[in-house]
């Protein structure tokens, strides 16, 4: 293992403090499931590394009127046992959590650490997106809100400034006319680097049951980074599902996905299962709207 030096603040003024002139080479770190592997492989070289593993005014989950909100440092085993988040209607994160690997790692990975490590491995990703999710980022200037999808540059890249931490994850109430889900494929049940994943959102128009809103997320669509494909939202939104509707989407997503092979599996295998996979979480989705 390299050296590093470790800042610890012992508050979130104090580490936005140090983050005003850091040390050349600083990178923050909460619990570092993702980032201490990548020091070890030699991916990344950082000569300080700002731990913010003790800052519990990041973890919480909570409702705020009609967003609701995720502290960054906030694991995934809290994330689960969440009374806010542990309903049928929210089952995604359960269904992320149940893939995502052993207690050793939910206890863990936190939900910023997900968001930040910005790479088509990280699950959290799509399921934030579908649900139009933004990031609050702090710094001593003030704060600001970024929608994730911008938030995103590229692989391992991020709008997340030098002097900046990111704080909440958010995104609106899911209504009653709505569903999401998810699902994901790799070498193993869990504790796997998906070949694909895929997160859901749709939501009916009650009087007509056409589908009013869709937001489909993979974990590649065109690059490495996740993405929507919003071709495909608009081939079923304004629609009634039926077969022939959904045979059509897939058919757009066959031709907006741009998936490249590389040592885990082929980029043609890639496109099978993301079509198998939209049409079974879709109907999924369907099925619990139809049902509730």
């Amino acid at each position: 293992m390299p050296r590093f030096d470790v800042f610890v603040p012992d508050s979130v003024e104090s580490a936005l403090e140090f983050l005003q002139n850091p040390p050349p080479d600083t990178m923050l770190i909460s619990n570092g499931t993702d980032l201490i592997n990548r020091i070890r492989r030699r991916q990344v070289h950082p000569k300080v590394l700002l731990d913010l593993s003790g800052l519990t005014e990041f973890k919480y989950v909570k409702r705020d009127g009609d967003r609701i909100r995720i502290g960054a440092l906030t694991t995934l085993s809290e994330l689960a046992e969440s009374e806010i988040l542990n309903s049928k209607r929210y089952e995604v994160f359960a269904q992320v959590i149940a893939k995502f690997g052993a207690s050793n790692i939910t206890n863990m990975a936190t939900i910023g650490g997900n968001i930040c490590a910005a790479s088509s491995s990280e699950d959290f990703l799509p399921v934030f997106m579908v649900l139009d999710a933004s990031v609050k980022l702090l710094s001593k200037r003030g704060e600001r809100t970024v929608e994730l999808a911008k938030f995103l540059v590229g692989k391992r890249q991020t709008d997340l400034r030098p002097d900046e931490i990111l704080a909440e994850v958010s995104f609106p109430v899911i209504p009653d006319n709505a569903w999401c889900a998810f699902d994901k494929i790799g070498m193993r049940n869990s504790l796997i680097i998906a070949f694909v994943n895929i997160a859901v959102y749709i939501a009916l128009d009650k009087r007509t049951e056409a589908v009013e809103v869709a937001r489909l997320a993979f974990n590649r669509v065109r690059g490495k980074i996740p993405e929507r494909a919003h071709e495909t939202e608009k081939a079923l939104e304004g629609k009634r599902t039926d077969d022939t509707i959904i045979a059509k989407a897939m058919e757009t997503l066959s031709s907006e996905l741009r998936l490249k092979s590389d040592f885990r599996v082929t980029g043609e295998y890639r496109e099978q299962v993301a079509r198998a996979f939209f049409k079974r979480v879709l109907l999924h989705c369907l099925a619990n709207l139809e049902a509730n």
